[in-house]
Formats: C-alpha cells, structure tokens, sequence
C-alpha cells in the first residue's frame, strides 16, 4: 500500500517524503519543522505543516501531537496500535530539586510507532521540572519519554537519579569525571560534576509539549 500511495505523491510531496525517510536512515530520528524548512528553502513553517498534513492524508506518515522531532514513516505492516505509559514522579531540570519518587497517576496512551521501535515495557514518561534544558525543547509541564537503558553515551540527554533525584540533563563522560551539563543560556545554571556512583535512569528519545491537554496526548494514525 506504501508503494501505491507513494505514486499518487506530487513531485514536491515525493521530494519532501524522500528528504525524511534519508534524513531518519541517516539520524535514526526524524526532522524538526525548521529542519524542513530549511531544506526546502522556506521561511513559512506554515508551508511545511501543508507538505506533511498532505503526506498524512496519503497515510506516508504519521505525527505524534507535540513532539518536535514526531514524524513517522508508515510501514506496510504497521497497526494502528496503542500503547498506555505511566507517567513516573516529575524530574528537574533545575539543580537537584525534585525527589525520584514514583508515582503512577498519570498515564499517556501512544502510538506504539512513536517509540521508535523500543520495547513499551521500558519507556517511561517524565514531568519535567525547570527550564534548565529549554534549549533543547524541554519546559516545565512537558512530558519526557525516556528509554530505560544502559547503552547512553556523551552528548545524550538522560534521566539521571542523584542522591535520589531525578535529573533531566545532556551527559559528557571523561576521563576520570562525568559531566551532567544544563542546556540553557541561563548563566544561574552550572554543570554538575560527578566523581562518585549514581544512577542514569535511561535517555530521552521524545518530548510531548505541554501545551497539549491529556485528551490529545491519544495518537492515531491517520
């Protein structure tokens, strides 16, 4: 069915639909709306979300609801199936102020495309606290999907537990340190160094804005 949908594209859909699919081949995730943008030489972000609504409505691609990098290429044998994730305590990204207790009031049903292949069973979701990373997209009140995993390298974001707080931070290992740096061009917030044991949860893979009411965090394949 790909394939035939694929043939019905107009040549600047085939363009932009090509661009995503090298772009996840290359990234292993997908573009952001200004990365779009700025392949195709626009300046209307507008522009972009008609070029993906349009591959939506040809079943290309699915998108999660306020995720920045949410696009997804629909696979033949894909099935429009959901998945419920708890929505485990809140992590800071502030320094060090919210404690990593769980709780599971809360739950988050998703596309099971939109994680990205990884098991459901060891995702979970974060309510971020702080703005320490808002350079990379994450605000209080966002949701963080975070693999739990053992395989993080420099340069991720992670889910860090310190002295039994959750961190929400991009991790640096060196040679006799690790490095648990904010993203934001707030000067008040410092890395934090770590000469001693602790526990990284596990890395994020999406964020889910908070400007989206719990009734639309339900994502369906279009």
């Amino acid at each position: 069915m790909l394939q035939n949908n694929y043939k019905k594209l107009t040549s600047k859909q085939k363009k932009v639909f090509d661009f995503i699919v090298s772009f996840i081949d290359e990234n292993t995730f997908s573009p952001t709306i200004l990365e779009l943008a700025g392949f195709l030489g626009v300046s209307s972000l507008r522009t972009v979300t008609q070029y993906l609504e349009s591959l939506e409505k040809k079943q290309m691609i699915v998108r999660a609801k306020g995720a920045s990098r949410g696009i997804r290429i629909v696979q033949e044998d894909s099935l429009s199936e959901t998945v419920m994730l708890p929505v485990v305590s809140a992590a800071g990204c502030d320094n060090m102020n919210v404690f990593a207790e769980q709780h599971f009031d809360e739950f988050i049903t998703l596309d099971r495309e939109f994680l990205g292949g990884n098991d459901p069973q060891k995702v979970v979701a974060f309510r971020a606290m702080g703005d320490s990373m808002a350079s990379a997209g994450i605000e209080t009140g966002d949701l963080v999907l975070t693999e739990m995993t053992t395989d993080i390298k420099s340069k991720d974001k992670v889910v860090a537990i310190v002295d039994g707080m959750a961190l929400i931070k991009q991790i640096t290992f060196s040679d006799n340190a690790v490095i648990l740096a904010p993203m934001s061009h707030d000067p008040q917030y410092r890395p934090i160094i770590m000469r001693r044991d602790f526990q990284v949860f596990g890395k994020v893979i999406e964020v889910i804005k908070d400007s989206f009411s719990q009734d639309e965090l339900v994502y369906e394949a279009i």
